[in-house]
Order: structure tokens, then C-alpha cells, then sequence
């Protein structure tokens, strides 16, 4: 069954007059249930980059203009095929920040009962991560070093402007020609990604993050200083940047496990990283939980 509405665009981008589109009429779009993505374009080539995402009784459109930190989400009512519009739940709609809370029809196929299930939808949502293909998301398959720094910098671009001067990459692993060159760009310039921690300068981009990388490449975003930076964790002599670690831990992005360890060389999983970056834009203040 096919759901409609009718939205005027008329969009005044943030920023340079070089990112500013309109739509100079009403138009009245069919699209089928799911999510669909939309560019518009002016005669200039200029464009944003429109997300439809359907829940039960609205529409929510996430705005993202390219090359910049700009990202909006707007809720758009949808009208019933009666002509009704859907009145609210009792006690009202369940919702992360927001963004209302997401509901199994569409969710992927191999993260309806998964722990990490609305994190995962959100962090979707806001076009930081994607699924496959083929309607999975392989929610326990590691993440790569090249794959969590991309994330890591779209997370990034929401909060803060990120330099496009950087300076060449300094890792001797990662090439100009590799599709996240300028991502490891943008952290080795923040101080993310630094030769302390690769004093060979090797990265090894396509291999797993483990804890104690990924903690480290999340402390330069941690705004807070801390005066004691001992670990309550039973292997923490294995740990050898404790500050990074105890940083991150006590900002609460990164936990220890039940049994009391932190497991620095554990690797991490997508569904891992997508928690841990929601609760470093929750504490930016991008979403709220």
C-alpha cells in the first residue's frame, strides 16, 4: 500500500548562498513504504540530500547538505487514505530524542531482537551508518579501523567544522586513492588518529578496531579533563594509554565488561561502535536519550 503526502520545499541552507535550493511549487510525491532517498538539485548542480523515513503516523525527513556539518530532521504528518490524520497513542509516542522510537517494520532483518536494535535504526537514520544489500545489517561483525574513523567523522561533522586544509596523511598504509583517505585525513588532524599510538605509522586501516584504539581515537572528543586517571579494570596492567581509556570510560562512551575487565585488544562490533558514537552525540547534544 502506498502512503502520500504533500510537502512544500522551500529549504534556506546554513552557510554559503552556494547551498541554497527551492522548490518554487507544491508537489504532491508517492513513495512506497521504507525508506527512500531523494536529492534535490538546482539548475547549478547544487543539491541536498533528502532521507524519508516511515513511521506509523508521520513521515521523518532527514536534511543533509553535503560537505558540510548541516543536518536537519523535520517530521511531516501523513494523511490517511480516508483523508484522517492519525491521532497520538495513549500517553504518547515513545521516542530517542527526537526522533520517534523505531519500529520493527523497518528494521533490518537481523536486528529486530538484537540489544542494540534502536541505537543501530538511529544512527541509520541519521545516515552515519548503512545496512547491505541484502536487508541485513551483520549487526556482531567486527568493524574496521577505516570503517569506525568514517563513522567517527560523520559523527564529527554534526557537532564541529571540520578543516578541509588538511595535510597529506601521514600512515604509510593509506593511500589517496582509498575510499576513507580523507577521513583518516580529517582525524590525524584532529589528533584522533596520532603516531603516538602508530609510531610506525601503520595503521592497517582494513583491519578490526580493537577497545583500547577505538578509546583513544574517542578521547581527543572528550571535552572533559580528568585528575586521576586510575582503572577500577582487572586487566588494566594490559592497558598502556590509561589515560585515553580512563578519559573515555568515565565519560561513559566505552564500559567495562561484567566480569570486571575492559579487554583493550577486543575488537569491536557495528553494533558496538553505533552505541558507543550515539552517546558521544548524546553528550554533544545532536540527540538526547
Amino acid at each position: 500500500m502506498r502512503k502520500w503526502f504533500s510537502i512544500i520545499v522551500a529549504l534556506s541552507l546554513v552557510g554559503s548562498a552556494h547551498f541554497v535550493a527551492y522548490a518554487e511549487k507544491k508537489e504532491t510525491v508517492s513513495i512506497l513504504e521504507g525508506t527512500s532517498v531523494y536529492k534535490i538539485m538546482d539548475k547549478e548542480g547544487n543539491f541536498v540530500v533528502l532521507n524519508f523515513e516511515f513511521q506509523p503516523k508521520e513521515v521523518t525527513v532527514v536534511v543533509t547538505v553535503p560537505n558540510t556539518a548541516e543536518k536537519k530532521v523535520i517530521k511531516v504528518p501523513i494523511g490517511q487514505e480516508d483523508g484522517r490524520r492519525g491521532g497520538s497513542s495513549k500517553g504518547g509516542e515513545e521516542k530517542i530524542g527526537n526522533i520517534p522510537k523505531p519500529n520493527d517494520t523497518f528494521l533490518f532483518s537481523d536486528t529486530v531482537n538484537h540489544w542494540a536494535r534502536d541505537e543501530i535504526q538511529l544512527m541509520v537514520l541519521l545516515g552515519l551508518l548503512k545496512g547491505y544489500p541484502d536487508g541485513t545489517f551483520r549487526p556482531d561483525k567486527d568493524i574496521t579501523k577505516a570503517e569506525f574513523g568514517a563513522l567517527l567523522t560523520r559523527a564529527i561533522q554534526l557537532y564541529d567544522q571540520v578543516d578541509t586544509n588538511q595535510q597529506p596523511v601521514k600512515m604509510h598504509d593509506v593511500k589517496e586513492t582509498d575510499w576513507f583517505y580523507s577521513y583518516v585525513q580529517v582525524l590525524e588532524e584532529r589528533g584522533n588518529i596520532s603516531e603516538i599510538f602508530y609510531p610506525k605509522l601503520l595503521l592497517n586501516p582494513n583491519k578490526p578496531i580493537f577497545r583500547e584504539e577505538a578509546a583513544f581515537w574517542l578521547a581527543r572528543e572528550v571535552e572533559q579533563s580528568i585528575e586521576d586517571s586510575k582503572l577500577p579494570f582487572k586487566d588494566q596492567e594490559k592497558i598502556l594509554f590509561k589515560e585515553e581509556v580512563s578519559k573515555v570510560t568515565k565519560a561513559k562512551l566505552l564500559k567495562g565488561f561484567p566480569d570486571g575487565t575492559f579487554g583493550p585488544f577486543e575488537k569491536t562490533t557495528r553494533a558496538q561502535a553505533a552505541s558507543i558514537v550515539l552517546r558521544l552525540l548524546n553528550q554533544k547534544g545532536i540527540v538526547k536519550k
